[in-house]
């Protein structure tokens, strides 16, 4: 075998780690965005600046199964891991674009079929404590057929305050 010498094989190797590099920067710019988190929530203002954020969690179970014009319930968990009583101001869960079986998004579907009603009134949690509170989900009247049989990812926020 003949040899290359030793620049040669030097430039050969950049060339080689140029190519690879080249290949990883590609695929990572071709990867789909993350999702967002199914739940969320947020602090207002430093409400709670010295306080852990309450905990949200939709313990429904499965998806509400919804037709045209009706709605239904998700129950939701608030938690709250302080040491102290604290309230909930609001809460309130924003539906991401729907999602068909294989979980692939289905831009014909808009997310705004469906609505969530903000929670109607404060709570409050004790310490190290829960509440379960019902927000109440609906589906618009006039709904695509492109929509049948999808899932809406809710996002859930909310402000809450110490008593």
């Amino acid at each position: 075998m003949r040899t290359l010498g030793p620049r040669m094989e030097v430039a050969v190797a950049m060339t080689i780690l140029g190519v690879g590099a080249a290949v990883v920067a590609a695929m990572h710019l071709t990867w789909p965005e993350p999702e967002l988190p199914a739940m969320a929530y947020s602090v207002s203002g430093g409400e709670m600046s010295d306080l852990k954020p309450f905990e949200i969690n939709d313990i429904s179970g499965g998806a509400v199964e919804l037709t045209p014009g009706s709605e239904g319930f998700r129950l939701v968990r608030l938690s709250n891991p302080n040491t102290v009583d604290i309230v909930v101001l609001t809460l309130q869960a924003e539906p991401g674009q729907p999602l068909d079986e294989a979980r692939n998004r289905v831009p014909d579907c808009p997310s705004g079929v469906l609505t969530v009603v903000p929670m109607a009134e404060p709570v409050t949690i004790p310490p190290s404590g829960a509440v379960e509170v019902e927000m109440v989900v609906r589906i618009a009247h006039d709904v695509p057929s492109a929509c049948t049989d999808l899932v809406f990812p809710l996002t859930y926020s909310g402000r809450a305050a110490r008593v």
